[in-house]
């Protein structure tokens, strides 16, 4: 009678224990579908332009690039010391064509891709000063690469080439000075690129209410199967 009486109580116990868990499993789904939208309609919002910072101050070589970083419009200088043509890059007004493309070695160390221009331009010598939006690295390749022909724009495609620490994204130029003097050259306009959540608004909603419905249906199912078999038992008696 004792062994019955423990065996039913350890039942109990590890029927308490996972319904418990299974219920704090679903709720935190919940939440998390909430966070989810949550973070979407953030992302709705219009992008608020942050102040002019150096690019030191918020980038470093050799080091990936910050989510805090991403945007920001960043000012430098320093010589180019290569130039690339980049196909198949993409504007703000969805026009396809190849950008012109130049590695700056950045005065304090380091070396990052610049975005000059979208049609063909002599390299400058000497000093320059930059002003740009630094922009996460592309990770597909919109052609064949080559000498004088980036797949993408990523710097890391150049690491083995040149013997410089390199920045991890690259900047599309608003500016460039050379010796006081603003170069003038039609150059890309490209949006603020916006973080992805996957789904809607309303569909993150929807699996909310599922989660947390799931949760109670996890806590109120154990009372009412046990509802069910006392009135099964007091039909058969």
């Amino acid at each position: 009678m004792m062994n019955q009486s423990k065996n039913h109580w350890l039942k109990n116990s590890g029927l308490v224990a996972a319904v418990v868990i299974l219920a704090l499993v679903f709720i935190r789904l919940g939440f998390w579908q909430l966070d989810r939208a949550a973070e979407l309609k953030e992302l709705q919002k219009p992008y608020v332009e942050k102040p002019v910072v150096a690019l030191s101050d918020v980038a470093s070589p050799s080091e990936n690039l910050k989510d805090s970083a991403i945007n920001r419009i960043v000012e430098f200088s320093g010589q180019y010391v290569a130039q690339f043509d980049a196909p198949g890059q993409i504007d703000n007004q969805e026009k396809v064509g190849t950008w012109l493309v130049g590695l700056l070695e950045v005065n304090g160390g380091g070396a990052i891709l610049v975005v000059r221009s979208t049609q063909a331009e002599e390299l400058p010598k000497g000093e320059i000063f930059v002003q740009g939006r630094l922009m996460l690295r592309q990770f597909e390749d919109r052609a064949a690469k080559s000498q004088d022909q980036l797949s993408r724009l990523d710097p890391s495609l150049l690491v083995a080439t040149y013997n410089l620490p390199v920045y991890d994204g690259y900047v599309v130029a608003n500016s460039e000075l050379l010796n006081g003097k603003a170069l003038e050259l039609k150059r890309a306009q490209v949006d603020p690129v916006k973080p992805k959540v996957p789904g809607y608004y309303w569909q993150h909603i929807s699996y909310v209410v599922i989660w947390w419905l799931m949760a109670l249906v996890v806590v109120f199912l154990p009372f009412y199967s046990r509802q069910r078999e006392k009135k099964v038992k007091g039909i058969l008696n």
